[in-house]
């Protein structure tokens, strides 16, 4: 094929034990190296068929070869002609749904699909449905032959030669009981046999928050890939199932979630999503772990109003309730460090201006953080809400500019609607102290802020350390992606993802909801941005030091401010690596 990195042909002998050189061709190198290619070429000739079509996936890089196998002759010599190519799957079906197609295409009932795959024959159901209309086919049957007739059919299957029936590709699949081990004492064989554990990410790919999306889920694919090194869970491979979560109405969450349903997933990782509400009952009615970052109060009231309905949702984030905590905290680092700065002739007006988020969570201007301030001895001189209308921005900048506060509170979450309004303060030279949360740690935020983005305070719930654990997880964050994580999500969805996968290795089965749970609630894990336990009986996390003194107990709120570039954690205490910076201006 012209194009090495789309596709290869080659010719093997039949009974080729070893794995051919694949030369410069990194596509034919990947798929020798991470699939049984090599065996099912040496078996076809065992088989009544001198060509078999079907669709290969490549578990490393989840994507997909047309491959087609073909039982020719070569100066007077058996060989296997190969022939593959990447394509994307027919008609939009999803990987679970080409695997439903091919025992479908078997001639299998929705009962009997669901005891191969470990779902209920409900689920099935609707999956049949959606393929029937996805490939307009009048009926299941009609489906089943529209794939044996294209070679829709997935390799390798969760099943063994028999539940393939009749079908070409069933002589290419070895019996239930085969297995070759490797160096790690997993059985290669087994670990493409069994059904693998299904994990949901639901993550925006598009929109103002795709690039905190990008975060998270290179996070949780950096640890999928870290344990299915070690033999995934019980010697079952995790397969990240992909979302492209819309959270911005919600019309988009129901589809979120009812994609994730179609796909049968075994739990689901997400972090924010615009419409909690929403999101917190379709969570609820998914049944299985659902395991979020939304910082949201309303989590712990709805857990507590009704433990039973909610018992899968587990918040990975203390609340924004501690960012009111966190602020005054910050005030009294300003207030002494004002003593000792070159500004300690001019005395601080002790205004403190807050630009609140429209979204449901994330504001900090709520009764008591008024009142704790005013015991701090500042004054609260206006509360207003932040939207991306530029319209917005220009009215509140102009009236920022005009009685400047000591201290500027932005609570908006998504970097790009925070750096509009920065850039334009920056410009006219605001003097204010800029205090924001939490967007800051997005890559994005200072890509678009430049060297404006110098002196601005910041603030997360979580956030992911500088000690050993996180140096280590940035190093194998870089190596993986060519490129260093942010200092929130990335960090959270590589924790959550070895807090689910702890919970099922101490569960009978990933299936088992109720024991996954109950090891979920047990949870006394020590990850990048922190600890995680679910203590409090309201499945979330609590913030060090606000809600608790022991930093070995919680995520600790930390205080950032942009210093030459960099992000210096101001605080709390044993985190700090830096100290506030005042700017010539302020």
């Amino acid at each position: 094929m012209a194009d090495a990195a789309r596709g290869f042909r080659l010719a093997l002998p039949r009974d080729a034990t070893a794995l051919p050189r694949p030369g410069a061709n990194p596509l034919l190198r990947e798929a020798l190296e991470t699939t049984d290619l090599l065996r099912y070429a040496r078996r076809l000739w065992s088989t009544p068929h001198d060509r078999i079509d079907f669709l290969l996936e490549l578990p490393a890089s989840r994507r997909w070869l047309d491959t087609t196998l073909s039982a020719t002759y070569t100066e007077g010599q058996p060989v296997t002609l190969v022939e593959a190519h990447l394509t994307a799957l027919p008609s939009k079906l999803t990987a679970r749904e080409l695997e439903v197609l091919t025992l479908v295409a078997a001639g299998h009932s929705n009962p009997t699909i669901a005891e191969s795959l470990y779902t209920s024959p409900r689920t099935v159901s609707t999956q049949v449905e959606t393929i029937r209309m996805k490939l307009g086919a009048i009926s299941r049957t009609a489906a089943g032959v529209l794939a044996s007739q294209h070679g829709w059919l997935k390799l390798p299957m969760p099943v063994g030669r028999d539940a393939l029936g009749s079908l070409s590709v069933a002589g290419l699949v070895g019996d239930a009981d085969e297995r070759t081990t490797g160096a790690d004492g997993v059985s290669s064989t087994l670990l493409t046999r069994l059904r693998p554990v299904r994990l949901g990410l639901a993550y925006p790919e598009q929109g103002l928050a795709s690039d905190d999306g990008a975060q998270s889920r290179r996070g949780a694919l950096l640890a999928i890939n870290e344990l299915n090194a070690r033999g995934g869970i019980r010697g079952r491979l995790i397969d990240a199932v992909m979302v492209d979560a819309d959270i911005y109405s919600a019309p988009g969450i129901r589809a979120t979630f009812a994609r994730l349903a179609e796909n049968d997933v075994d739990a689901v990782l997400m972090s924010y999503m615009f419409d909690e509400a929403t999101t917190l009952e379709e969570a609820a009615e998914l049944g299985v772990p659902v395991l979020h970052t939304m910082t949201s109060r309303r989590h712990l009231e709805t857990v507590r109003s009704n433990p039973q309905r909610y018992c899968a949702l587990f918040q990975c984030a203390p609340p924004e309730s501690n960012y009111g905590p966190g602020l005054a905290r910050f005030l009294d680092l300003l207030d002494s460090r004002h003593g000792t700065s070159s500004t300690a002739a001019r005395p601080l007006a002790r205004t403190v201006r807050f630009i609140e988020t429209t979204a449901d969570s994330g504001q900090i201007a709520d009764a008591t953080t008024i009142r704790l301030l005013a015991d701090h001895d500042w004054t609260v001189v206006g509360v207003d809400s932040l939207d991306a209308d530029p319209t917005t921005i220009a009215r509140l900048s102009t009236e920022i500019l005009a009685d400047p506060p000591t201290v500027l509170v932005v609570s908006e979450f998504l970097p790009s609607v925070l750096a509009n309004l920065l850039l334009r303060l920056h410009a006219e030279r605001c003097p204010s102290i800029i205090y924001t949360i939490y967007a800051p740690s997005v890559p994005e935020f200072i890509s678009q802020m430049g060297a404006a983005a110098e002196g601005i305070v910041w603030a997360t719930v979580s956030g992911t350390y500088s000690d050993p654990y996180g140096a280590e997880f940035r190093s194998a964050y870089r190596s993986m992606f060519g490129a260093s994580p942010g200092l929130s999500q990335a960090g959270l969805a590589y924790d959550m993802t070895h807090i689910i996968a702890a919970a099922w290795q101490q569960s009978a089965d990933p299936s088992d909801v109720n024991g996954t749970l109950a090891a979920l609630r047990k949870t006394r894990y020590r990850g990048v941005n922190g600890s995680y336990n679910f203590a409090s009986g309201l499945q979330s996390t609590v913030a060090y030091p606000e809600e608790t003194d022991d930093p070995s107990l919680g995520n600790a709120q930390l205080i950032f401010q942009v210093q030459d570039g960099e992000h210096r954690c101001l605080g709390p205490e044993p985190y700090t690596d830096g100290e506030f910076r005042w700017l010539t201006h302020a």
